[in-house]
């Protein structure tokens, strides 16, 4: 039987990061004022954005029992990824960014091989790094899934 692997966009997953989170009762936050351990919420916020974006997913999955890869592919933006409504600081002129490279790993938790695939800034043409091998790569081929524009953990 074949399964059928969830997608998730990556704007959501950076919409998850930002958005605001309830602390489990067995992680409570302590409180400095009244110096007692309480239920709190926490709240990451994107203040400045560099010229460079660089994101790195969580790719694995851990609890008190077992450690797991992470299947979910991301489907992304090669053009345009907006950042403007993440962003709580003031407002910038440049929150737009174009991919230039992407990495990919196959295998487990235990071990396996990564590949990558890096435009060029110069001649704006893509290239795929296997080890010490390098060729040329189009758009299409940037994907590692079978789903267009895909990023597989």
């Amino acid at each position: 039987m074949h399964t059928r692997k969830k997608y998730v966009r990556l704007k959501d997953c950076i919409q998850l990061f930002t958005s605001k989170e309830q602390l489990g009762a067995n992680d409570p936050w302590y409180c400095p004022t009244c110096k007692k351990h309480q239920q709190a919420t926490k709240k990451f916020d994107l203040w400045s954005l560099p010229q460079i974006l660089v994101v790195h997913l969580k790719r694995f999955s851990y609890n008190k029992y077992y450690r797991d890869k992470l299947d979910t592919l991301v489907d992304f933006s090669i053009r345009d990824l907006d950042m403007h409504e993440f962003l709580a600081g003031p407002k910038m002129n440049s929150c737009v960014y174009d991919l230039i490279a992407v990495s990919n790993h196959y295998g487990g938790l235990g071990g396996g091989h990564y590949t990558a695939y890096a435009k060029n800034q110069l001649s704006q043409n893509w290239y795929y790094y296997d080890d010490s091998s390098v060729s040329s790569a189009s758009k299409d081929q940037i994907v590692v899934s079978k789903r267009p524009n895909a990023i597989t953990g």
